[in-house]
């Protein structure tokens, strides 16, 4: 459809012609020519000139081309109840510049061998051709989703009916931005003092062999299980390119060698001789690659933000979690990771089209995660998503031109090392059905009050836990609380405090017995479980951990507070039990994180009164009254409330830890 008559489209200045670069260092004339000067054609190379305000570099014709863009697409958009065919038509015409991406390494999937040659050919075939191929297409996304601009040798890019322009463009300052915080779980992250004052570690040089090698299988034993967004036959490839190319004093591929350095600087926080300057100092040495990296916009930038969220999801420093599993999200929708594209036939790489799945959905994974830990809304929603989960399959039975192996499809079978990481995602996405039904930051109605839904969902969670895998019990896996009894007992107890925890701080006040008891006993089942597995050494420092063990104290002690049945229900050493274990574990991380301190004295504090109270419950046989905390407690905690929403606070807990000092019982 063409634009209306009546729509004038601007009229460009004219620009004063501008040598190229290239020209005036070889100091010949150039004749200013778009997309690109004579001098440029004849040498075969990209015809690149210098803005005289800005010192910025691009291709020449660069501007004008996405100004003509820019107005076909202002025209079309403004005529009303228009056609959008004319927006899709404007993706698919070529460019007026021949601007051609420099080479990058080999990605950290297979390689392909993708050429112009083989971009021009799908276009066509897109266009003229009614086989086979062009059919089975046909039956998924539009056109316009399917065949997207590509660059030779670039990650193919997903655009839906009203992209304009790409995501990586924006995010690169963003996160330069956030990486002078701590991670936390927030956008803003850690703020503290300690973080503010932390000097910069300095770069570890490429570790040897025999280190990289433990620091790699502590990475692989203890986080690719939860995670499996590498592949670790690729990896070692990569990791033997970077210390073959050390040992003989090259530089080795910048790609390689950030991921060497972050599965190391991962892998270091697991293991407990590594001591706090190796992982940082490896950290810091990926971090000074890590533009490079987000420059590639393709699978493998994907790839580095999971990595720098596995980092900070263990460590005080780092990039924010909540910015970071937003920014994989993101990208992943850009390069259509989202969608059930059917891949293999336009490229036929079975590996690379695995991975891809895999990066998607561990994506997912952790924006989920934090999203519901946070109570707020995710990157993406499931409506949105029609890309089949991974294989369950070993990473070495996953090649290029096919599988090894057959895919687990039944429990039957051994597990692998994915069985976990594919039984948490479908965990998550009964998170998401939780969250889009019964758990709304809504007041004007009140779903999540609807007990056949609740009921329905306490089925589904049952439901998943019988049919968890069985343990990896392969090299370290064993060691590793992932995966195991006590893990998926955490997270569906983790899962039942979520499904009451609004119910608990919405007005009206919740008059069910059943549902405090339920929210006090999965909270005395998780603060048991963890020091459990703190003692055992199973388990490393995460948030993620610090937010689901506070929630279930603070949830604990309100149910106590609020809930006569409880109160009557619970004997008082097992209260006494189940606090002390909390109070352990809030000790233990606040000893290595100073960033805990908050919450572990917010807890002691809750944990004194609430005991104190059942003593005077026995004593003179009425109810609690008065708030939780005396006026100058509750100062104090009121002054923790700035650290702790700064690592991240979900409304509901802010609600609960109120209501403690405010409300009279």
């Amino acid at each position: 459809m063409s634009p209306s008559p009546s729509i004038t489209v601007r009229a460009h200045a004219k620009r004063a012609r501008v040598a190229c670069i290239a020209c005036q260092q070889k100091k010949q004339k150039c004749d200013g020519r778009a997309p690109s000067c004579g001098n440029c054609v004849k040498g075969s190379r990209t015809c690149i000139i210098e803005d005289p305000s800005t010192k910025r570099q691009y291709p020449r014709g660069y501007v004008e081309a996405l100004e003509e863009r820019l107005a076909r697409l202002e025209a079309s958009l403004s005529v009303e109840d228009g056609d959008f065919d004319s927006i899709d038509h404007d993706f698919n015409r070529p460019q007026k510049h021949n601007h051609q991406p420099q080479e990058v390494p080999v990605p950290i999937v297979a390689s392909i061998d993708t050429n112009a040659q083989q971009s021009a050919s799908l276009q066509n075939e897109s266009a003229n051709n009614d086989g086979e191929t062009i059919n089975e297409l046909s039956e998924g996304p539009p056109v316009l989703d399917l065949l997207c601009l590509r660059a030779a040798g670039g990650e193919p890019h997903y655009f839906g009916s009203s992209s304009a322009f790409s995501f990586t463009k924006l995010f690169t300052a963003r996160l330069r931005g956030a990486q002078v915080r701590g991670p936390g779980m927030t956008l803003g992250g850690v703020s503290n003092s300690f973080v503010q004052s932390r000097p910069r570690a300095v770069p570890a040089p490429m570790p040897g062999r025999e280190v990289a090698r433990i620091l790699t299988s502590s990475y692989f034993d203890n986080v690719h299980p939860q995670y499996p967004f590498l592949h670790r036959p690729t990896y070692a490839e990569y990791e033997d390119a970077v210390m073959t190319a050390c040992e003989n004093g090259l530089t080795p591929d910048p790609l390689k060698a950030f991921f060497v350095f972050m599965v190391t600087a991962v892998g270091a926080l697991a293991v407990p001789f590594a001591g706090a300057p190796l992982p940082e100092s490896l950290y810091t040495a990926a971090e000074d690659l890590f533009e490079y990296v987000l420059q590639l916009n393709s699978l493998e930038t994907i790839q580095a933000l999971l990595c720098c969220a596995m980092y900070s999801l263990r460590s005080p420093i780092g990039v924010s979690i909540w910015t970071l599993s937003g920014l994989a999200v993101r990208q992943c929708v850009e390069l259509g990771l989202h969608r059930d594209i059917p891949w293999s036939k336009v490229e036929s790489n079975t590996l690379k089209t695995e991975v891809r799945r895999r990066v998607f959905w561990c994506s997912y994974n952790l924006d989920r995660a934090c999203a519901v830990t946070l109570g707020r809304p995710v990157s993406i929603t499931d409506e949105d998503i029609d890309v089949a989960l991974f294989l369950d399959i070993d990473d070495e039975n996953i090649t290029p031109t096919g599988f090894l192996t057959q895919a687990r499809t039944s429990n039957l079978e051994p597990a692998t090392v994915v069985s976990s990481a594919l039984h948490t995602i479908r965990l998550r996405r009964i998170w998401a059905r939780m969250q889009r039904t019964i758990y709304r930051e809504t007041h004007s109605v009140a779903p999540h009050r609807n007990s056949s839904s609740t009921q329905k969902f306490k089925d589904e969670l049952q439901a998943w836990m019988d049919a968890a895998p069985e343990q990896l019990v392969e090299g370290c896996a064993a060691n590793n609380a992932f995966g195991s009894p006590e893990w998926y007992k955490l997270m569906y107890h983790h899962s039942i405090l979520l499904l009451h925890r609004r119910r608990l701080v919405v007005p009206p006040e919740c008059d069910d017995a059943s549902v405090y008891l339920d929210c006090a006993s999965s909270s005395q089942a998780i603060c048991e479980l963890y020091r459990t597995l703190y003692l055992s050494q199973r388990l490393n420092d995460t948030w993620g951990a610090l937010h689901v063990l506070f929630l279930a104290g603070l949830t604990y002690v309100h149910c106590l507070w609020n809930s006569q049945e409880t109160r009557n229900t619970i004997r008082r050493d097992i209260v006494s039990s189940t606090c002390t274990s909390c109070m352990i574990v809030l000790a233990v991380m606040s000893e290595r994180w100073d960033a805990v301190a908050p919450y572990r004295d917010t807890f002691e504090a809750l944990s004194n009164a609430t005991q104190a109270m059942l003593v005077d419950l026995e004593t003179a046989s009425c109810m609690p009254s008065g708030p939780v905390l005396s006026s100058l407690q509750a100062d104090q905690v009121t002054n923790y409330f700035a650290g702790m929403a700064d690592i991240g606070m979900c409304s509901s807990v802010e609600q609960l830890l109120m209501d403690m000092i405010t409300v009279e019982y």
